[in-house]
């Protein structure tokens, strides 16, 4: 009976093991490439990607074919990151094009959604992309603390309606302390480290950019910021996490 029991946790151990997966998260608000030190290229910010190599990427403030950036910004990102695939979420008009928010990925997207997020003056946005064993969620919030709050409560809606795991990332545009946060935290898990300040990248002194994990079970076994990165305001940060899903009746 002991051997049949040995056996046994052997074999469901054997399957955790098998639906548990590795994942590289990164997010990253590249200013449509224009750096702290002078410098416009989002080249360099593909390179940057192309060296971490993430499996997935919520990139924030990229331009489409606007007339300070005549050509698709995310899209020569991807392409510098070495054929990357690109998903774009349009949240405002502007200088004849788009601007907005996106995602770049290794495998090709299941479906790919966008969410309206409120904020009257600059509109915002919440671009939910599927992937086969989990969902990335990039996002881009209001500068007004009330928009950001409500925006929470949204996602927290969608996500609810998600039948994965889901990674929650972008520019929150919000402190660890504020309301936006503490109200992210009642729903979903902190994966990157808010003790590593993000903003701005010539002198990095407060945390504004976070990753967070959602319907599933995470172990974060790495964490890492840009701390040398000035190819644009912000510095990118990625997280390497295993991520299973969720126990029955659980979230």
């Amino acid at each position: 009976m002991k051997k049949l029991l040995l056996i046994l946790a052997v074999l469901v151990m054997g399957i955790s093991t098998v639906e548990a997966q590795k994942v590289r998260v990164m997010s990253y608000n590249v200013k449509n490439g224009y750096g702290k030190d002078g410098i416009k290229d989002i080249k360099r910010c593909g390179d940057l990607v192309r060296e971490t190599q993430p499996d997935v990427v919520a990139v924030q403030e990229v331009d489409s074919v606007t007339r300070r950036n005549k050509f698709d910004v995310l899209g020569r990102m991807a392409e510098a990151a070495g054929g990357y695939h690109a998903y774009f979420g349009p949240t405002i008009p502007h200088g004849g094009g788009k601007y907005g928010i996106g995602v770049l990925s290794k495998e090709p997207a299941l479906s790919v959604k966008f969410h309206r997020l409120p904020c009257p003056r600059e509109p915002r946005g919440l671009l939910v992309v599927e992937f086969k064993k989990y969902y990335l969620l990039c996002t881009h919030l209001s500068l007004s603390e009330p928009y950001r709050v409500e925006s929470v409560g949204i996602i927290k809606e969608v996500v609810s309606k998600l039948d994965k795991p889901a990674f929650i990332a972008g520019d929150m545009n919000a402190k660890p302390d504020s309301k936006p946060i503490v109200a992210f935290k009642e729903y979903a898990t902190l994966l990157s480290d808010d003790s590593k300040y993000t903003f701005p990248s010539n002198d990095p002194s407060i945390c504004i950019d976070y990753i967070f994990g959602v319907n599933g079970t995470f172990k974060v076994s790495k964490n890492h910021v840009f701390y040398d990165s000035l190819f644009s305001d912000h510095v990118p940060l990625y997280v390497d996490v295993k991520v299973g899903k969720a126990k029955k009746g659980k979230k």
